[in-house]
C-alpha cells in the first residue's frame, strides 16, 4: 500500500474499529505516543492499542470520522491534516499521566476540529504515531470550556450521581475488550 492508502485505512480503522482494517494498517510494535491520556489498555502496542483508542473514541463519540485535508509522505514518513469530527453521544474519560481520570458528560453536541498526525512507517504499515490536536477547541464545542455555570453544574451532579465513576470504569473495560479482542498479528 501507498502511504496514502495505509493512513486513509488507518483512520478508517479508527471510525469504526474495524480489525481487518486495523491489521491492514498497523504494525505489530505500532506505538501510539497520544495514548499517554487515554485508559491503560490503549498503550498496547500494535492493533490491541490500536483498537482500545478506537473503541474508547467511539464510546464517547458517536458519528466519528476524520476527514483527511492533505496528506504528505516522504520516506518512512507521513503527515495527515485532518478534521475530526463527531457527537458527544457518551461521557468522554481522560487520563491525565500521573493524575485522576477525568470524566465529562456527554452533552449531545456536535464538533470539529482539525489535527495534525505523523506516521513512521516500517514494513507497509504505521509503526509509530503523535498527533498535534485542538483538544481545547473540541471541548469548547462540547460545552466543557469555559468552565461556566452550565459547564460546572453538569459536572456536578455527573460526580455527586455516580456517573462519572461509572463512566471511568466503563471506558477501561471497553479499551480492554477491544484489546483483548484483536487479531494476533501474522508474520509477515
Amino acid at each position: 500500500m501507498s502511504p496514502e492508502e495505509i493512513v486513509s485505512t488507518l483512520f478508517a480503522a479508527l471510525e469504526n474499529g474495524d480489525a481487518a482494517l486495523a491489521s491492514a494498517s498497523v504494525h505489530p510494535a505500532h506505538v501510539n505516543h497520544m495514548a499517554a491520556d487515554e485508559p491503560p489498555a490503549c498503550s498496547r502496542p500494535g492493533v490491541p492499542g490500536f483498537l482500545a483508542t478506537s473503541a474508547w473514541l467511539r464510546s464517547a463519540f458517536g458519528e466519528l470520522r476524520f476527514e483527511l485535508i492533505e496528506l504528505a509522505a516522504a520516506g518512512d514518513r507521513a503527515i495527515a491534516h485532518v478534521w475530526m469530527r463527531g457527537k458527544q453521544a457518551g461521557p468522554f474519560v481522560i487520563f491525565p499521566s500521573g493524575g485522576k481520570p477525568a470524566a465529562f458528560p456527554p452533552t449531545g453536541r456536535e464538533f470539529a476540529v482539525r489535527h495534525a498526525h505523523v506516521f513512521h512507517l516500517r514494513d507497509g504499515l504505521a509503526a509509530d504515531h503523535i498527533a498535534v490536536r485542538d483538544d481545547l477547541g473540541m471541548m469548547t464545542q462540547l460545552g466543557h470550556l469555559p468552565p461556566g455555570p452550565a459547564a460546572l453544574g453538569r459536572m456536578a451532579r455527573f460526580q455527586l450521581s455516580g456517573g462519572a465513576n461509572r463512566a471511568v470504569a466503563d471506558a477501561i473495560k471497553i479499551a480492554e475488550r477491544a484489546a483483548a479482542a484483536a487479531p494476533q498479528p501474522v508474520p509477515r
